[in-house]
């Protein structure tokens, strides 16, 4: 009777463990989107006013936020039945760092244009992604 009553506690113990993971990594996962959606907010708002300094920081702060998009992070909250999942959303965040790259090449040759043409990729990136995965 013991050994019964050891075990449930410990199975459940491992349950509610394993648990609070799944909503640490989903909490990770939205605080991240967040960081990226603000990111993407001051990029705009540099273009928008002709601050190349505000879409440089913006730059750089999608670049931090984007790490949890890599492969082997992507397979812990992406749809197990989808397909390549992980891969597509690898795919995304790398064309999202090469597009950042591109501003920031772009704001150095002081080419506005190039910028903004950059930032719209990356928000197709976003979009092609979030459409897929997401399925908004």
């Amino acid at each position: 009777m013991k050994k019964k009553l050891l075990l449930l506690v410990a199975a459940l113990s491992l349950t509610g463990s394993l648990q609070a993971n799944s909503m640490t990594v989903k909490a990770e996962l939205k605080s991240n989107m967040r960081a990226m959606l603000s990111s993407m907010e001051m990029i705009q708002k540099g273009g928008f006013y002709a601050k190349p300094q505000m879409m440089e920081k913006g730059v750089v702060q999608l670049k931090q936020a984007i790490s949890l998009l890599d492969s082997k992070n992507a397979k812990h909250y992406l749809p197990k039945d989808e397909k390549y999942a992980d891969k597509f959303a690898a795919k995304r965040a790398k064309m999202i760092v090469m597009y950042a790259d591109d501003i920031t090449s772009s704001l150095k040759e002081g080419n506005m244009d190039d910028a903004l043409e950059d930032y719209s990729q990356i928000l197709r990136q976003c979009s092609s992604c979030h459409l897929r995965i997401r399925k908004w």
